[in-house]
């Protein structure tokens, strides 16, 4: 995996079960946590599939958080919280990193992007 590490931003993610209180308390419950080993990604995309409450929501926000980004969506640089609702998976994930660190980044929360959108409003910046 050597001539990976240079060109990718996330190589894997997994749980530390070890940092898990009880897989029968949410969100350990949910299947992505309960079924998940290594978590791979692919060097373009990586798709996230499966029924409605499987968990793939609360996993991406866990990896953003992981990765530092604020869990309410934004870039690194947003620290606000209007209400804090986040999981505490982020603290039970082990991420490996490539090599490459990327000059910017943003988290996209479908649902909470009238949030962002507000907090761009409230600093003034122009779109």
């Amino acid at each position: 995996m050597k001539h990976l590490d240079a060109k990718h931003y996330l190589l894997r993610i997994s749980i530390n079960h070890d940092k898990v209180p009880s897989f029968e308390e949410y969100p350990y419950c949910l299947s992505v946590c309960r079924n998940m080993k290594d978590l791979v990604f692919h060097p373009s995309v990586t798709f996230l599939v499966g029924e409605n409450g499987t968990g793939k929501s609360t996993l991406l926000e866990a990896i953003a958080v992981a990765m530092g980004f604020n869990a309410e969506g934004g870039s690194r640089n947003f620290r606000f919280s209007t209400r804090v609702s986040h999981s505490p998976l982020h603290e039970a994930l082990t991420v490996q990193r490539g090599l490459k660190r990327p000059r910017d980044g943003f988290f996209l929360r479908a649902e909470s992007f009238y949030n962002v959108a507000t907090e761009f409003d409230h600093l003034g910046a122009q779109g």
